[in-house]
């Protein structure tokens, strides 16, 4: 069924994030609302990833999807200041406070799974349970003094790249420019021309000959120094509430960092209320480009959630 996106705008002091709002099932009306659902999304995509996936999902959810700073309609962050996971997980909780949230569910893909993780972490009074696709969080890497000296470099260098022109391309390169960034390893194509149509009026704005990006340059290299290694696992261990993992089968850990996945999935079975994990076929987009695959997994959790916070507390008499 179709839902009827709105667009809202969240103060966070230095500027405002963009999001877009709807309740699922055709509804418009508060009083529906059983459950309010955050959407976070991938690493330059926007809040345009969930399009095909949440008109699949049960009536009377109202979701939230928020443009990280500098993605989408959100605005640049200012000069000086950078991007990074800590960042972005405190701006967040200060517009959806602002917007009057304060119980909700978390559905991250890639970079917004990663997200979830830490605001979960930080945040747990407001996080009912934790949705993530194909993601659990950071991705190993270098923790070394001599790996964040080169770290800060590119991010100085991607201060002075903010002050570059923004060049002009067609429709058709735009589009073509979307799916190439978006390759994975062994440069499996993650979406195709239909998915990177619908990522493109949020991820560029339109002018006489053609798009230019709306992303803030410096968002293309967002600080993770600090959020890595043992910081997230210490994070990671931290989150009590349930957690749902999907992975594609062809996704992030396909190959190269397959051999992360059992560790951090027992993490999540240890500490969380539940964890439940489903494997579909297809890309590190699959939500996008095939949500009749991933919709009846997060519906199955959706109802479990729902059946928890719906039972009266029990007595500890």
């Amino acid at each position: 069924m179709d839902v009827v996106w709105r667009e809202v705008w969240l103060e966070v002091g230095w500027g405002r994030l963009a999001a877009k709002t709807c309740i699922t099932g055709g509804s418009q009306e508060a009083g529906d609302v059983r459950l309010k659902i955050v959407g976070l999304h991938g690493w330059m995509d926007n809040a345009n990833t969930y399009d095909t996936l949440i008109p699949l999902l049960p009536a009377g959810l109202e979701v939230l999807v928020v443009d990280f700073p500098g993605h989408g309609y959100s605005d640049h962050l200012p000069s000086g200041a950078q991007h990074s996971i800590i960042n972005y997980v405190i701006y967040l909780n200060m517009a959806l406070h602002k917007y009057g949230w304060d119980k909700y569910v978390l559905l991250g893909h890639s970079l917004g799974g990663t997200v979830g993780v830490y605001y979960t972490a930080l945040f747990p009074e407001c996080v009912l349970a934790l949705m993530n696709l194909d993601i659990i969080g950071t991705l190993p890497k270098d923790n070394d003094v001599n790996t964040w000296r080169k770290n800060v470099a590119v991010l100085i260098k991607r201060e002075e790249q903010d002050k570059e022109k923004n060049p002009v391309y067609s429709e058709e390169k735009a589009l073509e420019r979307l799916i190439i960034t978006r390759r994975g390893i062994d440069n499996i194509t993650n979406i195709d021309e239909d998915a990177a149509s619908i990522l493109l009026p949020r991820s560029a704005c339109q002018v006489e000959n053609g798009y230019k990006w709306r992303h803030d340059p410096k968002a293309r290299n967002i600080d993770q120094m600090f959020t890595g290694g043992e910081s997230f696992l210490f994070a990671q261990a931290s989150i009590k509430c349930p957690v749902l993992l999907v992975l594609a089968t062809y996704g992030v850990y396909f190959k190269r960092w397959s051999h992360i996945l059992d560790s951090r999935v027992e993490v999540f079975r240890d500490n969380a209320k539940w964890f439940d994990m489903e494997e579909v076929e297809g890309r590190h987009h699959v939500h996008l480009t095939h949500p009749e695959r991933v919709a009846p997994i997060l519906t199955k959790f959706i109802k479990k959630v729902l059946q928890c916070e719906l039972q009266p507390p029990q007595s500890k008499l």
